[in-house]
């Protein structure tokens, strides 16, 4: 059986398990892979909505608000009023989970300096656009209805 190049990416990706566990050892622990991708669309799109987390993290909205509910006993978020509606709330990091990030980051940036070492800073660059548009072509039309996109 001969695969093709979309199938080899398929296998490849599978295998980048490795890779988001190495992630995920860097972020604090407590905070988890999810509660780390909430808390960083939190600080770089707050004030949100919890629904605006669930959508960007197209995932259900209770389990946003858990995660949010999470962030904030935590002390990593803060709930505020919403001035457009008074039912609802919009997130806002605090201090501490800007703290809490930075840290992640600059950890996780440490941890995949060593195994790119060797790698020229133009595959790394490229690498890093190719993701970007992959994830970009998930989120896009044809991704969140491939009949439509067919039958155009």
């Amino acid at each position: 059986m001969t695969t093709t190049a979309v199938e080899d990416l398929v296998i490849s990706l599978y295998r980048l398990g490795l890779v988001q566990r190495e992630i995920a050892r860097h972020a604090l622990a407590e905070l988890g892979t999810q509660g780390f991708t909430a808390l960083a669309i939190v600080h770089r799109e707050g004030p949100v909505r919890i629904s605006d987390v669930a959508e960007r993290l197209r995932i259900d909205l209770s389990v946003a608000s858990r995660q949010i509910a999470a962030l904030v006993a935590a002390g990593y978020a803060e709930r505020q009023g919403d001035p457009d509606d008074r039912r609802s709330y919009r997130i806002t990091a605090t201090e501490r989970g800007t703290r809490v990030l930075r840290e992640s980051h600059r950890r996780m940036v440490e941890a995949f300096e060593r195994p790119l070492a060797a790698w020229p800073e133009d595959e790394i660059i490229a690498l890093a656009a190719g993701l970007d548009r992959l994830r970009e072509d998930f989120s896009g039309p044809a991704a969140q209805n491939p009949q439509e996109a067919t039958a155009a």
